[in-house]
């Protein structure tokens, strides 16, 4: 029978691993546990020698033959044991206790490998200096060596033998095929079932904070949390725009600094108002306790008149926030890629970061636009859009700014509130940004900066608080280039990138789409298939178009079918006359088959094809290609020049060929 000697600084350490290594080996091993400060002159006979921890071996060591083979052991947490540390709040102080500065150490650091790196660990073990007084302890195995007795104890036991100690044990003694292997098998369960509680007790907890956070800033008033020394703690979105500056730049603010308050002199509740930037601001405080410790909760509202001006202004902003949005099931689609997008939209909606979304028109830009600020903290609030390429230069910045009242000729009596006031706690939707005047850029940029505005004409500024959702169909940096575009702007614009797919690049949606829309107009007959609405030529020739207008030139030409649809399926003579007269323009219209024929010569572009060779790859497609049509289709692709006839031995594609395939490359064929 083997044995081994455990050599260890504490008793508690020796019996932990002497039981474990019962549990692995069974009787196939005799197990002996001794401390440091026991042993004897006496050198045993064993073999093999465990150190737990490597910093005490030079002071056992002398008493081990040194033929004798030794290991020092690599230990880790006992994974059963760590579930209560789980509850413990975050950025928590606790204790952490064991029997030696090294163990300690180890201890600490596995605890943070694990994910538990949630509360803050301060070690103690016999001759550290420092011992703080702290509420909640953590012990490894050695509770005797706790200095006092705190409020709550959480002794994760005695850490373990890991399996790679195990199996060297194993080796050394020659024994590998006697360990126990339902032992190991639950030891690795363990571990991964707790890493499982971990990870989903992180993601109750984050979700709980979302959850509180959106609550929080969906209040119509600011709120705030302060210490009793009066330093902000938290605050909502509210509490920073009524006192002018961002949350992030509240935090760690003294409240007394902010408004003429003697904190000390509020016992339990006081109920003041106070002038921030001309308005008048009701102040509510509330002492609260909490874990032994107090502090006090601040609410604050600006005071509102009731005159005509202010009736009138409401009104405006109540007719943005009652306005009906899409969400984002109102965004049709099957394609893959344009359900990632929708999913990094929504994404998008749980922060309040600026987004900028580009693509061509007809895309469906807004669409996104209103979804987000629908899924969004700002949803009980306005969201009001603007399009600055509907606007003269002039208009923009009364737009967006406002004016007061007499700023110039035909100026509305009271003045006239912009967008950024109307939207105020809300989102604003800045389409075509990429029109904006160079000029009004450089005012945009400070606002999204300070979040701060100046009406025209006004000596004060005024806090806004909004999140901006900007859109356009221009390549912003090609503007950069050309200097019309700021490029600090940009850059502060582009926070959350969303870019929309074209509908030629996504050629599963256009079917789905075309039977969508003709469901909704025909709403007296629904079809299953786009055979019951339009011939079979007018279909082949819809799912090969290349819809420069997208989804909404979709839209008008089914609205345009259904008004004069009469029972008979609409063929290509219905179609608007620029389409069916595509192929007279620079663009070349193929169909599928055709297009196939074209991407052979692409590909083959230093061969010279002739229609057999044709015939032979087109036998591997599902749908077959006779030799008659081939030659139908090369007749085509060389009155179009698409390819050209090559010393009589077959054809090539041309340049003007090459321009066409890279137009249709995203067609389903390819």
């Amino acid at each position: 029978m083997k044995k081994i000697l455990i050599i260890s600084e504490g008793i508690n350490t020796g019996t932990i691993i002497s039981n474990q290594l019962k549990n692995i080996f069974g009787k196939r091993v005799n197990i002996e546990s001794v401390i440091v400060s026991e042993l004897k002159s006496k050198k045993p006979e064993v073999d093999l020698v465990l150190y737990t921890s490597a910093h005490f071996k030079n002071k056992a060591s002398r008493y081990i033959d040194s033929n004798i083979p030794s290991l020092i052991a690599r230990r880790i947490i006992n994974h059963k044991n760590i579930k209560e540390i789980i509850t413990i709040d975050e950025n928590k102080d606790v204790l952490f206790v064991n029997d030696s500065y090294e163990s300690t150490k180890e201890a600490i650091e596995q605890l943070i490998e694990l994910g538990l790196d949630h509360v803050r660990y301060n070690p103690y073990y016999p001759g550290c200096a420092v011992c703080p007084d702290l509420q909640i302890t953590i012990v490894a195995g050695e509770s005797q060596l706790i200095p006092y007795k705190p409020e709550k104890l959480i002794d994760i036991g005695s850490r373990i033998l890991d399996i790679q100690s195990v199996h060297e044990i194993a080796s050394i003694l020659k024994i590998q095929k006697q360990i126990n292997d339902s032992q190991i098998k639950d030891y690795i369960r363990d571990i991964i079932d707790i890493s499982k509680e971990i990870d989903e007790s992180r993601k109750a907890y984050c979700e709980s904070e979302q959850k509180l956070q959106l609550i929080v800033n969906n209040l119509d008033y600011g709120v705030s949390f302060i210490n009793s020394e009066g330093t902000i703690m938290s605050a909502n979105s509210k509490f920073g725009y009524i006192f002018g500056l961002k949350t992030k730049d509240l935090l760690a603010k003294n409240i007394c600094d902010m408004i003429n308050l003697d904190l000390f002199s509020i016992n339990d509740y006081g109920k003041f108002v106070c002038r921030i930037e001309n308005r008048e601001i009701s102040v509510e405080i509330r002492q609260v306790n909490f874990l032994k410790k107090y502090g006090y909760i601040v609410s604050a509202k600006i005071n509102k008149d009731s005159s005509a001006s202010d009736v009138k202004h409401n009104q405006r902003i109540n007719a943005y926030v009652q306005r009906n949005l899409h969400n984002f099931n109102d965004y049709i689609t099957v394609n893959t890629n344009v359900i990632e997008m929708i999913s990094r939209a929504r994404k998008f909606s749980r922060s309040d970061g600026t987004v900028l979304i580009t693509g061509e028109n007809g895309t469906g830009k807004e669409i996104l636009a209103q979804a987000i600020h629908v899924n969004s903290y700002r949803s009980s609030n306005a969201f009001v859009p603007i399009n600055i390429a509907t606007l003269t230069s002039s208009l923009v910045e009364a737009e967006l700014f406002g004016y007061e009242e007499g700023t110039f000729t035909g100026a509305i009596k009271g003045g006239r509130m912009g967008i950024f006031e109307i939207a105020n706690g809300g989102t604003i939707f800045i389409d075509e940004i990429g029109d904006i005047p160079i000029d009004i850029q450089t005012k945009l940029l400070r606002v999204l900066e300070e979040k701060r505005i100046r009406k025209i004409g006004a000596a004060d500024e005024l806090s806004v608080d909004v999140r901006i959702i900007a859109a356009t169909n221009k390549n912003i940096i090609e503007l950069i280039k050309e200097n019309k575009f700021r490029q600090d702007l940009f850059y502060r614009l582009n926070i959350l990138p969303l870019e929309t797919i074209p509908l030629r690049k996504r050629r599963d949606d256009v079917q789905h789409l075309l039977k969508h829309f003709i469901n909704i107009k025909l709403s007296d007959k629904q079809i299953t298939s786009l055979n019951e609405f339009f011939e079979d030529e007018t279909i082949r020739f819809l799912l090969d178009y290349q819809w420069p207008g997208n989804v909404r030139e979709m839209i008008n030409l089914i609205e345009y079918l259904a008004l004069i649809y009469e029972g008979e399926k609409a063929g290509m003579s219905l179609l608007h006359s620029y389409m069916r007269n595509t192929f007279k323009t620079n663009d070349v219209f193929l169909d599928s088959y055709s297009i196939w024929v074209l991407n052979l010569f692409a590909k083959n572009e230093n061969m010279v094809l002739g229609r057999i060779k044709i015939a032979e790859m087109a036998s591997e497609l599902d749908e077959k290609i006779g030799e008659g049509k081939i030659r139908k289709i090369l007749k085509e692709l060389k009155d179009k020049q698409l390819i050209a006839e090559y010393k009589k031995q077959g054809s090539r594609i041309t340049e003007k060929g090459k321009r066409v395939v890279e137009k249709y490359s995203d067609h389903r064929w390819l």
